[in-house]
């Protein structure tokens, strides 16, 4: 298996044999519609080379086998699969995927950190003519980020905040190469979608207004931007990993200001949707 360096970011080796461009995936959640167009199949890769302070899916951080504890049940995730057990998986569905405009979307965690399991599983889905989605925050090299969107028809963007000093406090990396591959997707004519999370007293203000100027700049490449209010429904998470939770108890972003900030995304012209 492959991935950045072929470590997480802790720098321990992911826990996955090395065959056949075996990818790691935590589950696949079908009949999926907030991860692109039309009924889906999101695959949820684990692993991850950020640390974003709100992520909903702890459990695909690390990128390897993990026990969650909960009362009253224990729930183990993570399994390694190949390109072609992947396939044969999801064209099961592909009739639900032609009626409503649908597809595969590759999801995380970070799912470009397993390139080539990404690129030999889109290559393979495209025999069948099923869109591909890849939802990424795209700090990624570029050209490993480029060859794993050879074959994607739509790239889920995520920008989590334009202000590089909020940026790094929230994730713990740099926006520097982000927004620079942001930039060389849309010179690269692909069709964009960006996601824009707002969280309280963090990046719901004027770093959301500073996003949007920034997504303008990219011109006819982004197709929508979609507005996701952080929520806190992953909460429970880490206390089933039995890790603190680095916003615990953080507040829902309130109604009101994902209705401002969709208002001033529609008077810029933007397609938007609000969660996604």
């Amino acid at each position: 298996m492959q991935l950045l360096n072929g470590q997480s970011l802790t720098g321990t080796k992911m826990e996955v044999p090395d065959q056949n461009n075996a990818g790691f995936i935590s589950k696949i959640q079908g009949y999926s519609t907030r991860d692109g167009p039309g009924i889906r199949s999101t695959v949820f890769c684990a692993g991850c080379n950020m640390r974003c302070l709100w992520c909903a899916n702890p459990e695909l951080i690390e990128g390897k086998v993990q026990t969650l504890h909960y009362k009253d049940t224990t729930e183990t995730i993570g399994q390694c699969i190949t390109p072609q057990e992947l396939v044969q998986k999801l064209v099961r569905d592909k009739v639900f995927y032609d009626q409503s405009g649908g597809g595969v979307t590759f999801s995380g965690g970070e799912p470009a950190m397993q390139a080539e399991f990404i690129a030999e599983t889109s290559t393979l889905l495209k025999k069948d003519n099923i869109h591909i989605a890849l939802d990424t925050a795209g700090d990624i090299e570029w050209e490993t980020l480029k060859h794993v969107c050879e074959n994607v028809d739509l790239i889920l963007y995520d920008i989590k905040a334009l202000d590089n000093a909020i940026h790094r406090r929230s994730t713990g990396v740099s926006n520097s190469r982000i927004l620079e591959n942001a930039e060389r997707l849309a010179r690269a004519d692909k069709n964009i979608c960006v996601r824009l999370i707002l969280v309280p007293d963090c990046n719901d203000g004027e770093d959301f207004i500073k996003r949007l100027d920034f997504i303008q700049s990219l011109g006819k490449a982004v197709s929508q931007v979609d507005i996701l209010p952080m929520h806190r429904l992953g909460a429970g998470k880490y206390k089933a990993l039995g890790i603190p939770d680095p916003m615990e108890g953080a507040k829902d972003c309130p109604k009101e200001t994902a209705e401002k900030a969709a208002a001033e995304a529609e008077r810029r012209g933007f397609t938007i949707t609000v969660g996604g």
